[in-house]
């Protein structure tokens, strides 16, 4: 109907991209949006508050989560607002156990749609994201669940990297966070979906570990190789189409 819409110049592209959104929003759950578990940003309750508004200030972030002995054991949240009163009051020396909120868990299959309306009656801005184990898969905020809604919010501490990036070769360099079925959109590419969401994950997979920086498969008529790979998580993938002439990569275990 949206489609049907703007062809008739009754609303504008913009509109129908919202309108599809607000669509798809309905049947997306948390996984697909949150911060995953590596890339979270929290402190260990026993860190001084100097301490940890170094990290907010490094990070850009105005709510770090707080854990205990380790990150699956989130006891709270704390607030940067409360963090600078009591460095102001003299008590930056202190434990940052004394500053945490409460913080609020959801499991990852829940629908983004149902957890925003929590957020706004409830009034809170992050969630954390725990796994059918009860350990923590990730966060996700209200930042995040708008930006699915709109697009991505830039604010001055965000260092936009592009999700997929041409290069002069003909191949692309993809962020490994980026959707399969969105790099399959973008090239054209038929590139197979399984229990992962990311290209990171088909990569992580395809593989059965975690590469190396370097390491390729190919799938699809295309070659995946992990650009970049930071402990256990792959960050960038370069994907190129294979041609006759280029030699094709050993295959992955069965």
């Amino acid at each position: 109907m949206a489609d049907v819409a703007e062809e008739e110049d009754v609303i504008e592209t913009e509109e129908r991209a919202l309108i599809h959104s607000i669509i798809e929003f309905g049947d997306t759950v948390v996984r697909e949006v949150m911060v995953p578990r590596p890339d979270i940003v929290a402190v260990d309750v026993a860190d001084r508050v100097s301490d940890v508004i170094e990290v907010g200030m490094r990070a850009g972030y105005s709510r770090i989560p707080v854990y205990e002995g380790n990150v699956d054991n989130i006891t709270g949240v704390v607030y940067g607002k409360d963090l600078v009163r009591a460095d102001l009051d003299g008590r930056g020396d202190a434990q940052v156990r004394s500053l945490v909120r409460e913080a609020h868990f959801v499991p990852e299959t829940k629908r983004v749609a149902e957890l925003m309306r929590e957020m706004q009656n409830e009034k809170f801005h992050m969630a954390i994201v725990i796994d059918e184990y009860g350990g923590t898969a990730g966060l996700v905020t209200l930042e995040d669940l708008i930006e699915e809604l709109v697009g991505e919010i830039v604010d001055e501490y965000d260092v936009e990297d592009p999700p997929i990036e041409p290069l002069a070769n003909g191949e692309y360099r993809v962020n490994a966070r980026m959707a399969v079925d969105e790099v399959n959109e973008f090239l054209h590419a038929n590139l197979p979906a399984g229990d992962w969401d990311t290209v990171g994950g088909l990569v992580f997979n395809l593989l059965g570990h975690v590469p190396t920086e370097g390491e390729s498969v190919d799938v699809d008529g295309h070659r995946l190789m992990a650009e970049k790979v930071q402990g256990r998580r792959i960050g960038r993938v370069r994907i190129a189409k294979l041609t006759d002439s280029v030699e094709p990569a050993d295959a992955p275990p069965a």
